[in-house]
C-alpha cells in the first residue's frame, strides 16, 4: 500500500513539474547560461587569486588565511561544477540518469555546507582572537587549523548524505528534472537540515560579529583591528564590513533556506499551489546560491588591505622577474 502511495504521489508530483518547467521560454535559459558564465570567470579569477598569494606569501601564512584558502578551493570547485550546470541547460538535462541526480546533489550541497561552516569557523576564529586571544595562542597554528579544516568537511559530507534521500530524476519529453520529491521523510530531512545549515550558523554569526564590534567600540587600537580582519581600519569601515558579511550570508542563502523550509512546512498538494516559486523563484534560488563564490573572495579577501598589499608585492615581484635584463653592447 505504502509503495502505491508512493508511485501515486511521484505521478501527481512529476506532472506538477512538468507544467512548470515545460512551459518556460528558451530565452530564460539563454539568460541563465549568459549568467553562470559571468558568475563561472568572475569567481575564477577572484579564488585563484586568493589561493596564490595566501600560498605564495609568507606573511599571509596565518590561521584565519587557512581557512581562506579552504575556502576558496571549495569555491573553485563550485565554481567548475557550474560548468556541468551550463552544460545542463543547453541539453536540457537530457543526460542525466537518477544515480547522477543523487550524487551531483550530494556533491553540490556537500561543498555548499562547507563554506557555510567555513564562514561561520571563520566568524568564530575572529572572535577569539579579539576576546579570547591567549586562548589560540597555546597550539601550533597549522596543526590547529588542519584540524577543524578536517573535522568541517567530515560534517559537511554528514549533513550532505540525507540529501540522497529527497531526490529524483523525473523526466518528461522535453526535459529532465532533477528535484526534491516532498515525501513525509524528505520533509523531515529539510526541516532538519534548514535548521543545521542556516539557522544556527546565522545565530552563531550574528552572536561574535555583534560580540566584535562591541569590543572594537570599547578598545580602537590598531592592533586588534588588525589582527581581526586584515585590516587597518577605523571602528566605522570594520562595522560596515561585518554587516557585509552578514548581509552576503542573507542574500546567498536565505532563499536556499525559504525552499527548505516550504518542502517542510506543507505537503505535495499546498506546495502545488506555489507555481510561480517553483517556475522562478527555484532559478534565483540557483543563482543566489552560485553567486556566493563571487562574493567569498571579495569580501574576505579583495577587500583586506593586507591581502592587497600581499597581491601587489607578489605581482611587483613576478614583473620584475620577467622584466629583460638589457646588455650593454661591448665596444
Amino acid at each position: 500500500m505504502n509503495r502505491t502511495n508512493y508511485e501515486t504521489d511521484l505521478e501527481i508530483w512529476s506532472q506538477f513539474l512538468i507544467r512548470v518547467f515545460d512551459g518556460k521560454s528558451h530565452w530564460i535559459n539563454v539568460f541563465s547560461v549568459v549568467l553562470y558564465l559571468v558568475i563561472f570567470f568572475v569567481s575564477l579569477i577572484g579564488n585563484v587569486l586568493t589561493c596564490v598569494v595566501i600560498y605564495s606569501v609568507k606573511s599571509m601564512h596565518t590561521a584565519t588565511n587557512y581557512y581562506l584558502f579552504n575556502l576558496a578551493v571549495s569555491d573553485l570547485i563550485v565554481t567548475f561544477t557550474n560548468l556541468a550546470d551550463i552544460y545542463d541547460f543547453l541539453t536540457d538535462f537530457s543526460q542525466i540518469d537518477d544515480i547522477t541526480c543523487k550524487l551531483r546533489f550530494f556533491f553540490i550541497t556537500c561543498l555548499w555546507n562547507n563554506g557555510i561552516l567555513m564562514m561561520t569557523i571563520l566568524a568564530i576564529e575572529r572572535f577569539l582572537v579579539i576576546w579570547y586571544p591567549l586562548m589560540l595562542s597555546t597550539s601550533p597554528v597549522w596543526k590547529r587549523v588542519s584540524k577543524i579544516i578536517t573535522a568541517i568537511w567530515i560534517i559537511a559530507i554528514l549533513e550532505s548524505l540525507p540529501d540522497i534521500w529527497t531526490v529524483k530524476i523525473i523526466k518528461t519529453k522535453k526535459v529532465s528534472i532533477c528535484f526534491t520529491v516532498p515525501t513525509e521523510v524528505a520533509r523531515t530531512i529539510n526541516g532538519v537540515l534548514a535548521l543545521f545549515t542556516f539557522v544556527i550558523p546565522l545565530v552563531i554569526m550574528i552572536f561574535v560579529y555583534v560580540m566584535i564590534a562591541i569590543k572594537l567600540n570599547e578598545n580602537e587600537k590598531s592592533n586588534s583591528k588588525g589582527k581581526i580582519f586584515n585590516h587597518r581600519d577605523n571602528r566605522r569601515r570594520v562595522n560596515k564590513i561585518i554587516v557585509a558579511l552578514t548581509g552576503s550570508f542573507l542574500v546567498c542563502w536565505l532563499p536556499f533556506f525559504t525552499y527548505r523550509i516550504m518542502i517542510f512546512a506543507y505537503d505535495m498538494e499546498q506546495l502545488m499551489k506555489f507555481e510561480w516559486w517553483f517556475s522562478t523563484g527555484i532559478r534565483i534560488t540557483l543563482i543566489n546560491t552560485w553567486f556566493s563564490v563571487v562574493l567569498n573572495p571579495i569580501l574576505f579577501s579583495l577587500m583586506s588591505t593586507k591581502f592587497r598589499r600581499a597581491l601587489k608585492m607578489l605581482w611587483t615581484k613576478k614583473t620584475k622577474r620577467e622584466k629583460p635584463v638589457k646588455i650593454d653592447a661591448i665596444s
